[in-house]
């Protein structure tokens, strides 16, 4: 999930940082980088020119770490200043916008360096115990596992990173 993480991080970043096509502006649009990344799966690399948008954070990233081999898809999260008609489209066909409807998460923090497969599988493992022992149900299954990453992958120090494992939860479980 690491190497594809990188691979997708990569195209994200581009887009965010001006290879799209803005919608207004003539030149194209950087953007505020939010936080988290979320990985979630397997993507390739490259993009071109447009607007430069704000990086946000996290980044996530979610993916089948059950041992069977899945896509990874790593997304980020658009600035407010943005919705689906005044967004930059992106260059990258690759690249794609799309709203992510409310739902809910379990997540487990832990710090370190972007986590191995067999991290995210340890945590997500423990996670996974601590909802059933609660009586949460886990939505579309106890393989399907997301990563945030909530640092700058360049300046923070891995002892400093924000990491967490997260798994889909139905929400009526919740008390």
């Amino acid at each position: 999930m690491r190497k594809a993480g990188s691979q997708g991080f990569g195209k994200c970043a581009g887009y965010i940082f001006g290879k799209n096509n803005p919608i207004k502006a003539t030149e194209p649009e950087k953007m505020a980088m939010t936080a988290p990344v979320r990985s979630v799966g397997e993507v390739p690399a490259a993009a071109s020119s447009g607007e430069k948008m704000a990086m946000t954070s996290p980044v996530r990233s979610s993916g089948n770490t059950g041992g069977r081999k899945g896509k990874t898809k790593i997304s980020f999260v658009i600035g407010s200043k943005y919705n689906l008609q005044n967004v930059p489209r992106p260059i990258d066909k690759s690249v794609h916008i799309r709203k992510v409807d409310g739902h809910y998460l379990a997540a487990r923090t832990f710090s370190g360096p972007p986590p191995s497969d067999d991290r995210i599988r340890k945590e997500r493992d423990c996670l996974v115990r601590t909802c059933e022992m609660n009586g949460i149900r886990i939505k579309g299954g106890k393989d399907e596992t997301m990563v945030y990453g909530y640092h700058d992958p360049i300046v923070t120090p891995n002892f400093l990173r924000k990491n967490e494992v997260c798994v889909m939860v139905d929400g009526s479980s919740l008390n």
